[in-house]
């Protein structure tokens, strides 16, 4: 039987794939297979190319292309002839991701341009803004490139580009908000500092300090002194003073300097970081997971010296990637349910690789692995796992049996298989593979 001409998930045999650009490795975490596969893909490649020269079997090579693909590394792409005018390759607008038309083209408008801007630019200021302004800028970018704001979406690629955006955003902020920073920045690009210089608004002038009023009249100086004697408290009150009078140009001065002092990038910054700390401590506490993973990693991105947040972080990522877990195992079961074991096993794969702790994933990744004719000591490794996790599932119990069966580990088959009877006496599988396996060893 001839193999089929498309591949759900990837598309027909002859369609090309593209690796996505500025690749974050340490952050994909790739495997030795997917690290092999994606070198075959290059640039471009198409995909019947790909299956036809990789050594891991066709097979096991689109799993791996569907797992690459889950981690926003490969894009499908669409290749032109040379004499069109449009790109040679139009993978990024292409790729199926939950994001409109024209945000997608906001993303790549924006990632492509980045190298070419300044820090204000980056922000969408003008040249010379105050840190205020681009403190206030920064905030409202965050809410719209900020990878996390999409939780539980699709985004392949486009993860990868909101990333760099995120982080040259983030870079723009620590400069243009901290005095020493900015200074430099300026001194080193003197065309800013001069529009700087010219969007600083003028010193207000000092008030004029206030003359005799020549109508008035002075009165005169008596040489006599006045007789002087101590009185006892007791005996007359002290004259009280007036209060003293503050004219409109220094109730100014006292409102400018308290606003300055409110604006220095120091006292800016230490305010900030408290309010994302309690921010994210209050997300914790309602198990808003995504919401205090971006807090606390903010905090880290600012402050990377604060000690009260790299354990709070470590835990809000922890249970941040176990809903995402959860997130991908149901998008696999409905994945299942519309006939796509391959991408549901991409999705189960991912799923685990978030969350060791998921048995369901492991479980369910390990079932389609042993159906799709996967590496057999994978299968097994995932097998195990959702045994040791959750031991008292019989389908767990008879899945290991199975697999270990299949591997030539008889023994051990035996004694999950026994394990199995445990928990249902009356399980016919269980019954018939310890039937099956009393004699052949």
């Amino acid at each position: 039987m001839s193999a089929p001409n498309t591949i759900v998930g990837l598309g027909a045999r002859t369609d090309h794939i593209a690796t996505v650009p500025n690749l974050d490795f340490a952050r994909l975490q790739l495997s030795s297979e997917e690290s092999s596969v994606l070198s075959l893909v290059g640039r471009v490649e198409r995909i019947d190319q790909v299956l036809s020269r990789s050594t891991l079997g066709e097979a096991r090579t689109i799993a791996v292309l569907l797992a690459l693909r889950a981690k926003g590394a490969i894009v499908p792409a669409r290749v032109v002839q040379r004499n069109q005018p449009a790109p040679a390759v139009d993978a990024a607008l292409a790729e199926d991701v939950d994001l409109e038309p024209e945000r997608k083209k906001e993303i790549i408008d924006l990632e492509r341009a980045l190298d070419g801007m300044d820090h204000f630019a980056v922000l969408g200021l003008r040249p010379g803004a105050p840190a205020a302004e681009a403190k206030q800028a920064y905030y409202n970018a965050s809410r719209r490139f900020h990878p996390d704001r999409y939780f539980g979406k699709n985004l392949g690629s486009f993860r990868a580009r909101m990333e760099r955006i995120f982080r040259r955003l983030t870079d723009a902020h620590n400069v243009l908000t901290q005095q020493d920073k900015r200074d430099a920045y300026l001194k080193a690009h003197p065309a800013l500092a001069t529009a700087s210089a010219a969007a600083t608004p003028p010193a207000p002038a000092p008030a004029p300090i206030p003359t005799a009023d020549p109508t008035q009249e002075l009165m005169p100086f008596s040489p006599t002194p006045r007789p002087f004697r101590l009185e006892s408290p007791l005996q007359a009150p002290a004259p009280s003073m007036p209060p003293p009078v503050q004219d409109a140009a220094s109730e100014a001065r006292k409102a400018e300097r308290q606003a300055r002092l409110a604006r220095h990038p120091y006292m800016a910054r230490n305010v900030r970081l408290s309010e994302l700390v309690a921010r994210g401590k209050a997300a914790v506490a309602r198990g808003d997971w995504e919401r205090a993973y971006q807090d606390f990693n903010q905090v880290q991105t600012l402050d990377p010296k604060n000690r009260e947040v790299p354990p709070l972080l470590v835990e809000a990522r922890r249970r941040h990637d176990e809903q995402r877990a959860s997130v991908e195992v149901a998008r696999g079961k409905e994945l299942e349910q519309h006939g796509d074991d391959v991408g549901a096993l991409a999705a189960y794969r991912l799923a685990y690789s978030l969350d060791g702790q998921n048995a369901e994933a492991a479980f369910r990744a390990a079932r389609l692995g042993l159906q799709q004719g996967q590496d057999a000591g994978e299968v097994r490794v995932l097998a195990q796992r959702a045994v040791d996790v959750q031991g008292g599932r019989i389908e767990h119990q008879l899945l290991l049996g199975r697999v270990l069966a299949d591997s030539g580990a008889k023994k051990q088959a035996k004694r999950v298989y026994e394990d199995a009877a445990k928990l249902d006496p009356d399980n016919a599988e269980a019954k018939a593979a310890l039937k099956k396996l009393r004699w052949t060893f």
